[in-house]
């Protein structure tokens, strides 16, 4: 399992693009769960709906958890996007 937490820097937040963004990412790793957890709310990475819930605004700190056979490579890559866009 692999874990690592992120400061949303956009001032929108974690809006609808790059939600979708990640939500598609994450749906390339089919065999391996993706989840965002925001306080005591955690949900599917894939889900775009349930992302989205989660209300995540500029400077909420979110945590990534990657759990299976593709973690190494689904970790970096949403690290990356993370980095790159929010």
């Amino acid at each position: 399992m692999k874990e690592f937490t992120y400061t949303v820097q956009d001032e929108l937040g974690l809006h609808a693009r790059p939600a979708g963004a990640l939500a598609k990412m994450a749906r390339e790793y089919e065999d391996t769960m993706i989840t965002l957890t925001k306080g005591e709310k955690t949900a599917d990475l894939r889900r775009l709906m349930a992302v989205m819930t989660m209300l995540v605004k500029q400077g909420d700190c979110i945590t990534i958890r990657v759990d299976g056979p593709s973690e190494e490579a689904a970790a970096e890559a949403i690290r990356s996007y993370m980095e790159q866009n929010l």
